[in-house]
C-alpha cells in the first residue's frame, strides 16, 4: 500500500537540499570573488592568477596580468559546478608570491623596498604587504565557514 503524500514529502526534501546548494554556492561565488579583489596587485598578475577546479588541483601559474581579475572571476564562474554539495573544490594560485602575500616573511624592517619607476617604493610592513596586512585568504574563508553555519 502506497503511503499517501510520500510525493509530497519527497519533493520538498528535493526542493530543501536544492535551496541549500544554491545558498552555499552564493557564498563560495561571493567568496572566492572576495579573495580575488583582495589579492594585492602591483601589476595585477598574481590577483589574476586563481584558478577553480572540482577534478585536481591546477598547475596553472600564471594568466595575463589584470588589476581587476577577470580572468580569474571568469574562472570561478564557468568552473563552478552546478551542484556543490558533497564536491570537493580547489581554489588555487601558483603565482610564486602568493604565500609571502598570505603569510608575510617580507623583511622586517623594510631595508630598501622595491625598485619601481625608477625608485624604490616600500610597499610592506610588518613583514606583510601593505595591501594585506595579515594575509586576506584565511579571513575569507573563516567568514565564508561562518555565514555556511549560519544558513
Amino acid at each position: 500500500m502506497p503511503l499517501k503524500g510520500l510525493g509530497d514529502v519527497k519533493k520538498a526534501m528535493e526542493d530543501l537540499k536544492q535551496s541549500a546548494n544554491d545558498d552555499v554556492t552564493g557564498v563560495y561565488l561571493a567568496g572566492m570573488k572576495n579573495i580575488i579583489e583582495q589579492t594585492p596587485a602591483q601589476s595585477g598578475g598574481t590577483r589574476n592568477s586563481w584558478f577553480l577546479s572540482t577534478k585536481s588541483q591546477v598547475s596553472n601559474t600564471a594568466r595575463k596580468p589584470s588589476m581587476n581579475g577577470s580572468d580569474s572571476i571568469s574562472s570561478v564562474l564557468r568552473g563552478m559546478p552546478k551542484n556543490v554539495l558533497g564536491k570537493t573544490l580547489y581554489f588555487v594560485n601558483n603565482s610564486p608570491p602568493i604565500n609571502l602575500l598570505e603569510y608575510g616573511g617580507y623583511p622586517n624592517p623594510v631595508k630598501l623596498g622595491s625598485w619601481i619607476d625608477g625608485k624604490y617604493q616600500i610597499l610592506s610592513s610588518g613583514g606583510y604587504s601593505k595591501q594585506a596586512p595579515g594575509g586576506w585568504v584565511r579571513k575569507n574563508l573563516i567568514l565564508m565557514q561562518k555565514k555556511i553555519r549560519t544558513l
